[in-house]
């Protein structure tokens, strides 16, 4: 009988786990307080539009150099100096919020930054867990980060939303905590047994990746 539990077994990955929830969860939160207090300001749904816009725009225009980025820093490097982006993201707004300079522009401009951390993020993020279990422990790792992600897209907007109601700020608050907690979580990893690449970058070190999934069918299914 297979072990429900056995990733954890590894304390990497549980703290791997850990930080990877409270990433996922703390966007949430920051998505759906910044709509509501954009809208509460403006009485604009276009703005509500811009918001999610500016923070996907920068994973489709990155998505070929950000894989190899990850392949060549360091997976865990990149991961960590990601999150630890978002989080001055998440300060910048709460700034902005408790300053009373929240207005759509320079909101906007700090969550372009913080599309662009996410970008850097996922593919470090999703390729690590490689790193942290055995081969025979990473179908079971793998089937708790969907679920993780499952249940901070679930519970991230009712937590965004009950705590914009209690504040703004508040929200905002909460959302760099978990951020921070999540980047230290990461930084205490132990370096990963990674072959950096050394090799010149070229449009098709940048393009292998579509090439392997469009020549692997069960991937790109």
């Amino acid at each position: 009988m297979s072990d429900r539990f056995e990733a954890f077994r590894f304390p990497s990955y549980t703290r791997y786990f850990i930080s990877r929830f409270f990433t996922s969860f703390s966007t949430q939160v920051l998505s759906v307080a910044i709509g509501w207090q954009i809208y509460d300001e403006t009485r604009n749904p276009i703005w509500l539009g811009w918001i999610g816009l500016v923070q996907f725009l920068p994973a489709l225009g990155l998505v070929v150099v950000t894989g190899n980025v990850a392949d060549r820093v360091g997976r865990r490097f990149v991961m960590a100096s990601s999150m630890l982006l978002m989080m001055a993201c998440a300060g910048a707004i709460l700034y902005l919020a408790l300053t009373g300079q929240f207005a759509p522009v320079p909101v906007l401009s700090v969550l372009t930054v913080f599309g662009i951390a996410r970008a850097f993020y996922g593919p470090a993020s999703s390729s690590l867990v490689a790193n942290l279990v055995p081969k025979e422990a990473f179908p079971n790792a793998v089937g708790w980060m969907s679920s993780s992600w499952q249940l901070a897209s679930i519970a991230g907007p009712v937590a965004g939303g009950l705590l914009a109601g209690i504040s703004p700020p508040f929200a905002y608050g909460t959302a760099m905590s978990l951020l921070t907690v999540g980047a230290l979580l990461i930084l205490t990893l132990p370096k990963p047994d990674q072959r950096i690449e050394r090799t010149p970058t070229t449009l098709s070190t940048l393009l292998g990746g579509f090439s392997y999934i469009w020549k692997e069918k069960i991937v790109l299914g």
